[in-house]
Parts: C-alpha cells; sequence; structure tokens
C-alpha cells in the first residue's frame, strides 16, 4: 500500500532534514556517501539535494579542473551553504559590548567592539547596543533579513524568558527583557543567557572543553562564578542561577577577591614576580589557590566532572596559579580532577552567544515544519 498524500509529504520532510543535517555535518558529500550519511536512497538523497539547493541552503560543488580531465562524469557533491544565513553574537558586559557576526557553519565574517559606561542608564547601554549591531551590519555588508537569530550574553542572573532577575555588577539592568530590548532587527529572533553560562558554552563548541561532555568553568577575574556542562548539555537551572556558589560566603570566592585586591601588586606583576621566584608573591599566590578551591572543591563533588577549566583572566597565570590549585583541590575531593586553562580569553562569552543563536536556529532548521524547507517542498 502507497503511503496516503499527507504521510507522503511527511516522509519527504523527514528524508530532506536528514540530507540537510548529513550536509551541515561535513564539508561535502558526493551524492552516495549523502545518501549513506543520511539513510536514504540516493535518488531520495539527490531529490532532497536539489530542494534544498532551490532553498537556497545548500549548492552544488563544482569539481575541480584536475577532476574534470579525467576519464567519465565526475560524482556529483553537494555541501552546506555557510552564507545562507547570519548569527550575532553580543557580549553586553559590564564596561564593553563586544560582537560577532558569523555564518551558519559558524565561520566569522567580522567583529565590533565598543566601550560601555558601567554606570549609564539602562536605556542607554541597550540603545549603545543595537546601534552597534546594526553599524556591524553595514559595516559587514549583510542585509538585515539574512541574520537569522542574535545571541546576547550579560552578567547577572537571566530567565529562561531572557530577562535579567539580578544583576549586582549592573543593577540598572534588572528587571529588563534583554530579549525584547536588543530586538534591532523585527522579525529575528533574540536569545539571552548569562555570560558565565554562555561562556562555559563556548569552551564546549571551541575551547578547552571540546568533546569533553561533563566539565565545570571557573571563571575567575574580577569576580569568580561557576558554569556547569552535565552530560552534554550546559546547566542553567529553574531560575538560570545554576553554578553560582559565589554568593555563600562558604565558597570563600568573596575572600579570594579581596586578597587580591590587598596584593601590592597588580596580578600580572604578582605572578610575573611568583615565576622569578619571589617567595612573598608565591605566598599571595597559595594563599589565592587556596580561597578558590574551597568553592571549586563544593562544585566538583556536586556534579564529579571530567576536568575544570579555569578561565577568565587568573587562567593567564597558567601552571604558576594551576598547580597549587590543583593539589588544594585535590585535598578537598574524592577524586582528583584536572585543572586546565582555557584558551578562548576574551572571546569566549561572545562565542557563547554565537553558538546559542546557532543552536536556535538549527533546532529551526532540522524542524519538519521549518519555513524555509517548506517553501520548496
Amino acid at each position: 500500500m502507497k503511503p496516503a498524500g499527507g504521510d507522503r509529504t511527511l516522509i519527504q520532510k523527514i528524508n530532506t532534514v536528514a540530507v540537510l543535517r548529513a550536509l551541515h555535518g561535513a564539508e561535502q558529500l558526493t551524492l552516495r556517501d549523502l545518501a549513506a550519511e543520511a539513510g536514504v536512497s540516493r535518488n531520495t538523497a539527490e531529490d532532497a539535494a536539489v530542494a534544498l539547493v532551490s532553498a537556497g541552503l545548500a549548492e552544488e560543488v563544482v569539481p575541480e579542473v584536475e577532476d574534470q580531465r579525467r576519464v567519465g562524469r565526475p560524482a556529483k557533491r553537494y555541501r552546506f551553504r555557510g552564507d545562507s544565513g547570519y548569527v550575532v553574537g553580543v557580549d553586553l558586559a559590564v564596561h564593553e559590548v563586544s560582537m560577532l557576526l558569523v555564518d551558519l557553519r559558524g565561520a566569522e565574517r567580522t567583529r565590533l567592539s565598543r566601550h560601555l559606561d558601567p554606570h549609564a542608564p539602562a536605556e542607554d547601554r541597550i540603545a549603545a547596543a543595537r546601534e552597534a549591531l546594526l553599524a556591524m551590519l553595514r559595516t559587514a555588508g549583510v542585509r538585515r533579513r539574512d541574520v537569522m537569530a542574535v545571541g546576547a550574553a550579560t552578567t547577572g542572573i537571566v530567565d529562561h524568558a531572557g530577562r535579567v532577575v539580578r544583576s549586582t555588577r549592573l543593577p540598572q539592568i534588572e528587571g529588563r527583557a534583554l530579549a525584547e530590548d536588543l530586538a534591532a532587527i523585527p522579525g529575528v529572533p533574540v536569545v539571552v543567557g548569562n555570560d558565565t553560562r554562555l561562556a562555559t558554552l563556548a569552551e564546549h563548541w571551541l575551547g578547552t572543553a571540546r568533546g569533553t561532555d561533563n566539565f565545570v568553568n571557573i571563571v575567575a577575574g574580577r569576580h569568580i562564578t561557576a558554569g556547569v556542562f552535565l552530560d552534554g548539555r550546559l546547566l542553567r537551572g529553574v531560575h538560570g542561577a545554576a553554578g553560582e556558589i559565589g554568593t555563600l560566603a562558604e565558597s570563600r570566592w568573596q575572600d579570594a577577591l579581596r586578597a587580591m585586591a590587598a596584593w601590592p601588586d597588580d596580578r600580572e606583576a604578582t605572578v610575573t614576580a611568583a615565576l622569578g621566584g619571589d617567595a612573598a608573591a608565591q605566598a599571595r599566590i597559595d594563599e589565592l589557590a587556596e580561597h578558590l578551591a574551597t568553592g571549586i572543591a563544593a562544585v566538583v563533588l556536586s556534579v564529579d566532572p571530567e576536568c575544570v577549566i579555569l578561565s577568565g583572566g587568573l587562567s593567564r597565570a597558567g601552571r604558576t596559579l594551576i598547580d597549587p590549585l590543583q593539589s588544594r583541590l585535590d585535598a578537598k575531593t574524592l577524586f582528583s580532577i584536572p585543572i586546565r586553562p582555557s584558551t578562548l580569553d576574551h572571546d569566549a562569552v561572545a562565542l557563547g552567544a554565537v553558538r546559542l543563536a546557532l543552536d536556535h536556529v538549527e533546532n529551526d532548521l532540522f524542524d519538519t515544519e521549518s519555513a524555509r524547507l517548506a517553501a520548496v517542498l
């Protein structure tokens, strides 16, 4: 019995999404490989590929000159079109707004940063961010209609609706619905998250924790917070506050910040002095490690991760801090959990915002009811 019309349409959608997923996950594929990856017949793969080309989501790869000279017809190849759309990642930090514009493959097109007055009213900060976003698009020559989502990060507790519930560092944005405030392009969705949580997402995507599905990210610099990635997913919590143990005095993270504020030299100078054998500087580093280790141990004992990532400004201290921190953490936990420095540095939060936006777009693209697929099926 042949499937009814509605069933045929659904099967066609499912097959097309399977082909789209296969193309999205590879540089390029021959029809034979595409059919194998998608789990469909060669004819079905070709029909779906042609439909995706019509939708602007894929393109046929033109053979190289050497391939054209070979005997026989070269195999047809297709690839996902990263330039079929763009997303923006916004890091709305205390002192600046930083943005990245990337295509749907995550390839960077351009970036922009502008200084922000930390004491400016929320309206001024939001207006500056919206203006910067539109200026970046103009500079890159990207049309507004080609932007498919905006991801944004900010300090403070952000709920699942994109509202800032609490912010000690930027109290003027408390209660703001940033998902609405940053909607500079009509019709383009804005997804918002906490800066530490999104930096943690970036670590899993492109950073030290790439390929690691269970880890803790300790962001330590002007403030100290934690992000948790558990069983392949970013842990946000019911209120968006997962990992905020620094609010507990018992974590000793506030003691760590006070200790650094009392140092006679800045962090870089203290680390350099410790590297040079200065006993007093090393003692300050050791004290900092003891403070940090208490809170980190609490998180580690709660979720039992594969590793701990140290990111933020203190990650630049390298082994000078990590070695004493590792020994103190080991003394407080049941198992030795390796501490690894982040490789993303200042871009981590904006990259996490990019990943959040890409996830939003991909969830829509790989939906059988996707509007872009419906236009050609």
